[in-house]
């Protein structure tokens, strides 16, 4: 007996549920974790583990249990003979869409050290015979499928395999007699306009057009260079114009099938990261060549521009949302680079047909990455980068949820803001900081406008808003840059203005410290001097104490 060997995880829900495969794996340790975390869930599931070993000489699977637990074994009592056919019963029923899918998922493996997709498997007799030969590869696909399958018709797994093993061979000896025949006419020299009209007279025209396809494609190792391939018949489609519609859906056809394979795709638009990856994904999907992609990338881009392969283009908006909702970063080392890829990709989404990306998918993809950039850690990492630089660390928050989606995301950054903002450290870096303080305290009054024009929550919002104007007031305390300029030697006129100007270019927060100004400049406007030379007509100290009235009355009108 080989050493071929996995394990198989089967879990029932409820009494009247069927066993059902959750997981094949060749780690005991995995597929047992796996099992305990299920009947963790509920007290109703039953789980089992089961160990799979291949017996090349006899060609079978022999199955050995070796982990159950739940409340009763829930066995369904199969049908007397019952030998239900499988779905797939004939070999021209593997080339559906639903067919191809599953075989997609059973040879995975199998598939990617090929290096080739399930549609040029079902299309190449040297690939078939290949497979064929690979035992444990194909047997183990037949087993997993028919597994699954056995628990959906209530019949013996054995049966299936056996009805399955049968159509694995029924289809390869097609495929060989086809190829032996020389009845299919192949890709022809002149082109895939060529090949398209000789296919035709065929019985089979599709078939034959899709086997022309897959032969050309036998000498080409890269998928830079499938891509390429398929591209350029699509241009070469495309030209010919009327007529040669069909033949562009089954090179959509083609196309999506390779771009659904993750290390396809990844290897098309060859990137070092998830973030770049992305970024080339996208514009590709929306028709932009990207930078610093594969020719084959180049080409593909060009060919979606048509707008005449939905099929591919709804591949390539899967695997999008499918990197967005999940738990890998962008750019795990760079995170002003994500966040601003992030409105890139949003951007970009909103393009794309809603049919492909709509709405509200859109904003849960995003939220869910917006959830990601959020956790302790990342916000950490942030703010590590700022070299405790307190007016750093509240601008790079304050401007971040302009790029992050849903409410409670914004509830959570409201929360590492409202932190920072009321840190001891963040006081005393404004106080004593570099720069001049007024620099400094319009750093704050800066973020305090940001924030009321943001779209945080409204009570989220207006806490912040208040906390800055506390935080300048603290500063403003601590550093007595406005008893400093009431003590100046000026004209009273001079100083109520100065002040004022404080409040109207922005340099202090509005609320506490506005209405502080607007106290000072009053007793300024009252004093003895001011009077003097307002009843003296003086018209210079008239213009400038109108123009600090108005000031004024803009500065309490903010404050509402």
């Amino acid at each position: 007996m080989s050493a071929n060997i996995h394990y198989e995880v089967f879990v029932k829900r409820h009494k009247k549920a069927g066993w059902n495969l959750t997981m094949a794996c060749e780690d005991r340790t995995e597929a047992l974790e796996t099992a305990k975390t299920e009947r963790d869930a509920s007290e109703e599931t039953s789980v089992r583990v089961t160990k799979e070993s291949f017996d090349e000489i006899n060609n079978v699977f022999h199955s050995v249990s070796i982990f159950s637990k739940g409340p009763e074994n829930h066995q369904r009592k199969l049908r007397e003979n019952n030998r239900m056919d499988p779905p797939c019963s004939t070999p021209s029923d593997l080339y559906t869409l639903h067919a191809r899918r599953t075989l997609g998922r059973a040879l995975g493996p199998w598939l990617k050290r090929n290096g080739i997709s399930v549609i040029e498997l079902l299309h190449r007799p040297d690939l078939a015979e290949t497979l064929a030969a690979a035992g444990f590869d194909r047997q183990h696909a037949i087993q997993k499928v028919a597994i699954a399958q056995a628990g959906a018709q209530e019949c013996s797994v054995q049966h299936i395999v056996l009805r399955l093993t049968e159509l694995a061979d029924k289809s390869t000896d097609r495929l060989r007699k086809l190829d032996k025949s020389n009845a299919l006419p192949g890709f022809q020299k002149k082109g895939y306009s060529a090949t398209f009209v000789a296919t035709r007279a065929h019985s089979e025209p599709g078939f034959a057009l899709r086997h022309a396809l897959a032969q050309a494609m036998m000498s080409m190792k890269k998928w830079d260079e499938k891509f390429s391939f398929l591209a350029g018949c699509v241009s070469d489609a495309l030209v010919e114009g009327e007529g040669f519609e069909v033949s562009i859906e089954m090179l959509d056809e083609f196309l999506s099938e390779t771009a659904s394979l993750p290390y396809a795709l990844d290897a098309l638009v060859d990137g070092k990261n998830l973030g770049e990856r992305l970024d080339r994904i996208t514009d590709i999907l929306i028709g932009n060549a990207p930078q610093g992609g594969t020719n084959g990338a180049q080409m593909l881009a060009i060919a979606i521009s048509s707008k005449r392969l939905p099929v591919t283009q709804s591949a390539l908006s899967a695997r999008v949302f499918r990197e967005l909702s999940g738990p890998r970063r962008l750019f795990p080392d760079d995170f002003d680079r994500e966040v601003e890829l992030n409105r890139t990709l949003a951007s970009r989404m909103t393009r794309v047909d809603q049919a492909l990306a709509p709405i509200d998918r859109l904003a849960e993809a995003f939220a869910s990455r917006s959830a990601r950039l959020l956790e302790n850690e990342t916000i950490q990492t942030l703010l590590g980068t700022c070299h405790n630089n307190a007016s750093e660390e509240i601008r790079k928050l304050v401007q971040f949820e302009e790029s992050i989606v849903g409410d409670h995301n914004k509830v959570k950054l409201a929360s590492y803001l409202r932190g920072v903002i009321g840190a001891h450290k963040t006081r005393t870096w404004f106080a004593h900081g570099p720069d001049k303080p007024l620099s400094r305290i319009a750093k704050i009054a800066h973020a305090q406008r940001i924030v009321r024009s943001s779209s945080f929550a409204p009570a989220d919002r207006d806490e912040l808003f208040a906390q800055l104007d506390a935080l300048c007031a603290e500063v403003v305390q601590d550093t007595d840059v406005l008893n400093q300029l009431e003590q100046q030697k000026k004209p009273a006129i001079e100083i109520a203005y100065s002040l004022m100007k404080l409040c109207d270019a922005g340099i202090l927060t509005v609320g506490t410290c506005s209405d502080d100004v607007c106290r000072r400049v009053l007793k300024q406007l009252r004093s003895q001097q001011v009077r003097t030379a307002l009843q003296a007509g003086d018209q210079a100290t008239i213009n400038t104490t109108r123009i600090v009235g108005r000031m004024m009355d803009q500065a309490r009108t903010l404050a509402k």
